[in-house]
């Protein structure tokens, strides 16, 4: 390993503030503006070193960017739990593939199905094969500098002088009585918060090695190649062994069975087409139960597609890339077949029953699957880069299942249906779990209506909740907004 440079020193030094605020703005529990405060911080100060080291912003990493930013935007807005947890994983993932991409050490120099490597190399490989690094770089920059040795040595001097410190205060501490109340306030203050700092702390050094490790590794190239186009290639050669004829001979297998299926569940499966359920099934048995189907049917499928595509030997001369096209396309088929009813059926649940988280996350879940079926049908007949457009369009759907405010929507959607007439009754209870995005909507109601029990059942419904906004770092606008309705209706 080469010299560090004192922008290296300095980058370590404020990694390790990085890792100290990690713990100390994000909080878990609620994931509000702080997360947004954290991310501005981490992504400035990794800018700035990347581009003191001579790596400046290029047009793919400033969408990155926009991307990490829209994604950091949304947490001091919204307040539903769950999205933001899925949207934290996103925001990490997005973090480090913007520094893949600012320092260019993406396998291949655009989005392609690669991206799963450039995924794995950077959240895995790179950062903790530069994990010591940044210690490395510390200790380096305190040898070679004089002051940093001036400051051990002072450091030192005040802790070997410690005794003697405390000595003198207590003897201050019984001679005055105004000095005894400050020391008390004093100590009061870091008893209450020394012990958490101390543990965030902590924490924070192996996030502020992670992150170095990350940046310096791709800045000065270590350990970025462990996972390369050429490496891809060879170790997929290993796995192309079957001959194509016993490939899509399987595949025609499995369609096959596919067909039968279709031909003997044709009435039980399209019936939501017709607004029917068959026997005595009712609208919840049915609609999970397509569910269930379409998950492993999908699953099944991916796995079938991925691993026929994988094992294939690629080096005969028989002409059956024609057939293995045909057979993956109706794979697909199937797929989007099964995918389309099953979203019938969730529309036809949602028609009698109304919103649920649940059934929002299922619908979204299924575009998402419908998706990647299309892109891959296609993708058999002509040529042209579907991991792009799908990675692209699955950043799009995330981002609106992010900003769509589901749980303000849910309500919305459900008080219109109960207001119309078309939904017979409003689950008070169901919508007091939801998050502080629906309280605006239920407290509309609530002024609205002239039902005394519907009433009293949305003021409980509102006001269960205590005030949870804490600090700045829990902040987010829908609890702003529900701590205010909270406090017009007590």
């Amino acid at each position: 390993m080469g010299g560090f440079t004192r922008a290296d020193l300095g980058f370590a030094a404020a990694m390790l503030v990085c890792g100290f605020l990690y713990w100390n703005l994000i909080s878990l529990a609620s994931l509000g503006a702080g997360v947004s405060i954290f991310t501005m911080i981490l992504c400035i100060v990794i800018s700035i070193y990347l581009k003191h080291g001579g790596i400046h912003q290029t047009r793919e990493s400033i969408l990155c960017l926009v991307v990490v930013t829209l994604s950091a935007v949304n947490f001091p807005l919204y307040d539903n739990i769950t999205i933001k947890g899925l949207n934290f994983i996103f925001l990490s993932v997005s973090v480090v593939y913007y520094v893949c991409v600012l320092t260019r050490k993406r396998i291949e120099d655009k989005l392609t199905i690669f991206f799963i490597g450039d995924i794995i190399n950077q959240l895995l490989i790179v950062p903790f094969y530069n994990f010591n690094c940044c210690f490395l770089g510390l200790k380096n920059g305190m040898i070679k500098n004089k002051h940093s040795k001036s400051f051990i040595s002072a450091l030192a001097g005040i802790i070997i002088f410690l005794p003697v410190l405390v000595l003198v205060t207590t003897l201050l501490v019984d001679a005055d009585a105004a000095f005894e109340r400050m020391i008390n306030s004093i100590q009061f203050s870091l008893s209450a918060k020394m012990l958490e700092y101390i543990i965030q702390i902590i924490l924070g050094v192996p996030v502020a090695c992670y992150l170095y490790g990350l940046v310096y590794g791709n800045r000065y190239k270590r350990h970025t190649d462990h996972i390369t186009l050429e490496s891809i290639n060879k170790n997929t050669k290993v796995f192309r062994f079957a001959p194509s004829v016993t490939v899509y001979s399987a595949l025609a297998a499995l369609n096959g069975i596919y067909i039968l299926f279709f031909v003997s569940q044709a009435s039980y499966l399209f019936s939501a087409f017709s607004n029917n359920i068959p026997g005595m099934m009712t609208y919840s048995e049915y609609a999970r139960r397509g569910f269930f189907e379409l998950c492993m049917v999908t699953g099944i499928n991916l796995a079938v597609i991925a691993i026929a595509h994988l094992i294939t030997n690629r080096g005969e001369r028989i002409d059956t890339t024609k057939v293995m096209k045909i057979e993956t396309a109706a794979l697909c088929l199937f797929t989007i077949m099964l995918i389309v009813t099953a979203l019938s059926k969730m529309a036809m649940y949602i028609k009698y029953f109304g919103l649920t988280q649940l059934r929002v996350y299922t619908t979204w879940f299924m575009l998402v699957l419908l998706l990647v079926f299309v892109i891959i049908a296609l993708r058999q007949f002509k040529i042209f880069n579907g991991s792009k457009i799908v990675i692209i369009s699955f950043v799009i759907l995330f981002m609106f299942l992010c900003y769509g405010n589901v749980d303000g929507m849910i309500v919305k959607y459900n008080i219109n249906r109960y207001v119309d007439g078309t939904l017979k009754t409003v689950d008070v209870n169901a919508l007091a779990r939801l998050s502080d995005g629906a309280v605006p909507y239920m407290f509309q109601l609530y002024k609205d209506t002239d039902d005394e029990n519907l009433k009293n059942n949305l003021k409980s419904a509102i006001i269960d909740q205590e005030d949870r906004e804490r600090t700045f770092r829990d902040f987010n606008l829908q609890i702003y907004k529900g701590n205010q309705i909270r406090a017009m209706i007590r």
